[in-house]
């Protein structure tokens, strides 16, 4: 018999064309004529439907005239078409007793499972990194490069407080020519005391300003891309471009931290490198972005660095400014405190 739309031949019993993946019920009165030996329903008794003749030799044997080398194409063809999962459209693929379902993979463990390799590709291929996150459609390594960068600015800010108490005792003994105190171990435990009280409103004030230094400068080349080149926004986009831009700055923070317990000006200077190569991944996505040279968008680069850095340095100048204002009248409490007893 052969399919009714596209006339390939069909195998016995089945129930779709394996090629067109026509439904063959509704042709079932012409293909399939009533069977020998069945009763209409009402009638006494009933019969076994008598079995066909030949239907073991066809299905063990190959029909004379070359009609299974004709036919084995079109089951390779279907097979590799289960294979796939590619069933037709009304089908579900069957279901096997004992087979476990399958399970969608977890996003967030994926996310954290491919942050390794996307944190290298920042460096290495930033424009393939956001490629990639946005064909994979990735909505939470943004959010978890933010919060990893959050977390460990905090850790930052505490220990520089720490070196910065230590080198403002130093300082004052070198001016005054007094020591506050009469060991090494009794000014280390004076430092510890200020540094613990003031240590965690430090961290807060450092996650504020980066949180500003993240934030201000995405808004800024946001706004470029979909205001002035006509980019369409998506939050694909939006979230790989703070992933991309924001990634490195991990790395900087914990060295920043670790440089910390030597000098204070060290840290500052690894977090001014850190913001240098935010800016200079920013301005590189400009060109995978709009597709359009480094030549042309070079004004426009320049310009949206400056930008984002003054409104950056306006609104971290004047929350910090406001905020520490308060922890540096805490200080000279504490250190007229602890000068008294150590």
């Amino acid at each position: 018999m052969n399919c009714p739309k596209c006339g390939n031949p069909l195998p016995q019993g089945a129930a779709f064309c394996p090629v067109c993946n026509e439904p063959l019920a509704a042709y079932a009165p012409q293909a399939y004529p009533q069977q020998q030996g069945y009763q209409q329903p009402g009638m006494q008794g009933y019969q076994q439907p008598a079995p066909q003749q030949g239907y073991q030799q066809q299905a063990a044997y190959p029909p004379q005239g070359g009609g299974y080398a004709q036919q084995q194409p079109i089951y390779q063809q279907t097979y590799a078409q289960y294979q796939q999962g590619s069933y037709p459209p009304g089908y579900q693929q069957p279901y096997i007793y004992g087979q476990q379902p399958a399970r969608e993979p977890n996003p967030v463990l994926g996310a954290l499972s491919a942050l390794p390799r996307t944190f290298l590709e920042c460096f290495t291929r930033p424009g393939e990194a956001l490629r990639g996150m946005m064909e994979r459609r990735d909505l939470l390594t943004g959010p978890i490069a933010v919060g990893l960068v959050l977390l460990l600015t905090f850790l930052c800010g505490m220990v520089f407080m720490r070196g910065f108490i230590g080198v403002l005792l130093s300082a004052i003994s070198a001016l005054t020519g007094v020591s506050l105190a009469s060991d090494a171990a009794s000014l280390n435990q004076g430092v510890s005391y200020i540094a613990g009280r003031l240590g965690p409103s430090v961290g807060g004030i450092a996650v504020l300003c980066q949180l500003i230094g993240m934030v201000v400068p995405l808004m800024v080349y946001m706004i470029y891309l979909c205001v002035i080149c006509k980019v369409r926004f998506s939050w694909e986009l939006l979230l790989g471009f703070l992933s991309v831009t924001t990634l490195p700055t991990t790395a900087v923070a914990l060295l920043a931290m670790l440089v910390s317990l030597l000098s204070p000006w060290l840290a500052l200077t690894v977090i001014l490198c850190g913001m240098g190569v935010s800016y200079a991944l920013a301005c590189g996505l400009l060109s995978l972005i709009t597709g359009r040279p480094d030549a042309q968008l070079l004004p426009a680069k320049l310009a949206l660095v400056s930008l984002s850095l003054l409104l950056t340095l306006v609104l971290g100048g004047l929350l910090g400014s406001l905020t520490m204002g308060g922890v540096m009248q805490r200080m000279l409490i504490l250190l007229s405190n602890v000068g008294s007893l150590i």
